[in-house]
């Protein structure tokens, strides 16, 4: 019978090699052999084989889209990341900044120890370390020697004028993994910059990858339209590709509302084994004061119902305020919060859990509802909490701090943070609450891209 065997090769921009494609081939050749079923007239070999070879373009996975639990959400962003450090307590938790609206301006040795992922703006990193991937809805310049971006920078060029970048790694910044950009690449000099990984813009056929003098890119470099390359470029080079995916926008959940409604046996936190105390200290904490140290005596998980008692003008401390211990899990609901200093402990090495908890309407319309008697969440001062303690801060109005000391989680319909804010990030969550929101798409897998020449050859290798 007649039968036949296929060969694949690969090159990564070094020359034809016998093997599968990996993450660094641009480009795979099949070559089939078929054989026919008997030889040729009287012993005659001529025509008892006919070889075909193809060959095609090579699309690895060009990135992975990270999958998040956010140490930070905010519906939306202000001011400027300056000297803020984000940390993971655990270290197979990623940190991760998810902003649903707004930029992310990082300058200054500002440190995120994660993802940094915005659905609807642009990220500029000026000397500032992004320890995972960032993903933009929009474009991305990183600019000075000290920036650096451990994973991929992934940006979808949404608004991004005809000619401008998308994606500019500039004066000297780094980063380890690979671009994936909708739009032009420039990877500029004065002093070098570097790519660790590959470079893809899967843009259209006018878009550029341009690797500059004394830059260098590590891997491939593929591109929809050209390359202009002045710097260095280890693996290959391939142009006018077609099949490149663009990367999609990042799919940042929207806002979960937490309300608190009455009776308390219908919420959330009812249902998790929570019970109610309601409030009948100050509003205005300092000093000894026995309610807010009675707070240290809980041994069930307890909602401490402030609502009410202090309205509007919700909860707020003086530099004098006491330490809280805690002995079990704690939550602070009330209308807003102005803390000088928070110090919390836990009474022995169990984890303990404290939320500071604003409750946002009961709307199902997917945004926070910063309206009256709703308010913010402010730490302008002193912040020290344990190693044992993790502390969630929700409010659908804006977080602010300007402290270190932080441990836990921030949810805020705003976020901002000052020079000196710090946080090391800790899961909280809130109890029966689904924080996450939608599941990311997933990168397009590894696939052939357009043949670029078929031949008949005369006889097998």
């Amino acid at each position: 019978m007649p039968k036949y065997d296929t060969k694949v090769q690969i090159d990564t921009g070094t020359g034809w090699v016998t093997g599968c494609p990996t993450s660094a081939s641009t480009k795979v050749k099949i070559i089939s052999t078929g054989f026919a079923q008997a030889n040729g007239v009287s012993g005659a070999s001529s025509g008892d084989d006919s070889v075909l070879e193809a060959v095609y373009t090579y699309i690895p996975t060009q990135v992975t889209i990270p999958t998040i639990g956010s140490a930070v959400y905010a519906h939306t962003i202000s001011g400027v990341l300056k000297n803020f450090t984000l940390d993971s307590a655990v270290n197979t938790v990623a940190a991760d900044v998810q902003i649903k609206n707004g930029n992310a301006i990082c300058t200054n040795g500002a440190k995120i120890a994660g993802n940094l992922i915005l659905g609807n703006g642009f990220a500029l990193l000026d000397n500032c370390t992004v320890s995972g991937t960032i993903h933009v809805a929009k474009y991305v310049t990183l600019e000075g020697g000290a920036s650096l971006v451990q994973g991929d920078v992934i940006a979808a060029g949404q608004g991004v004028a005809a000619g401008s970048n998308v994606i500019s790694v500039a004066n000297g910044a780094t980063v380890n993994g690979s671009l994936l950009s909708s739009g032009n690449v420039s990877v500029t000099s004065s002093p070098g910059s570097t790519v660790k990984g590959n470079v893809t813009v899967a843009g259209s056929a006018t878009s550029v990858a341009r690797v500059a003098n004394n830059s260098k890119v590590n891997g491939f470099v593929q591109s929809s339209g050209t390359i202009s390359n002045l710097g260095t470029i280890v693996g290959a080079k391939t142009q006018n590709v077609t099949g490149l995916v663009p990367p999609p926008v990042p799919a940042v959940p929207n806002w979960s509302e937490i309300p608190y409604p009455a009776p308390f046996s219908s919420t959330t936190w009812a249902a998790q084994g929570f019970q109610e105390l309601v409030w009948n200290g100050p509003c205005v904490i300092s000093g000894v004061e026995p309610a807010w140290t009675g707070l240290s005596a809980l041994t069930v998980p307890t909602v401490v119902n402030t609502l009410t008692k202090c309205g509007a003008a919700g909860i707020s401390t003086d530099s004098n305020v006491k330490t809280l211990t805690l002995q079990t899990h704690v939550a602070l609901a009330a209308h807003s919060f102005a803390f000088t200093k928070l110090k919390v402990l836990s009474s022995d090495t169990t984890a303990r859990k404290l939320w500071l908890y604003v409750p946002d309407s009961n709307s199902a319309d997917g945004l926070p509802t910063c309206v009256a008697p709703s308010g913010n969440i402010t730490m302008s001062s002193e912040t020290d909490i344990a190693p044992e303690v993790s502390v969630m801060a929700y409010t659908p109005c804006k977080f602010y701090s300007d402290r270190d000391g932080w441990r836990g989680q921030i949810y805020g319909g705003e976020v901002e943070f000052g020079q000196q804010a710090k946080l090391t990030f800790v899961p909280v969550g809130v109890p029966g609450v689904d924080l996450s929101g939608n599941p990311y798409v997933p990168p397009i897998p590894a696939h052939l891209g357009e043949r670029i020449s078929l031949r008949d050859r005369e006889t097998s290798d």
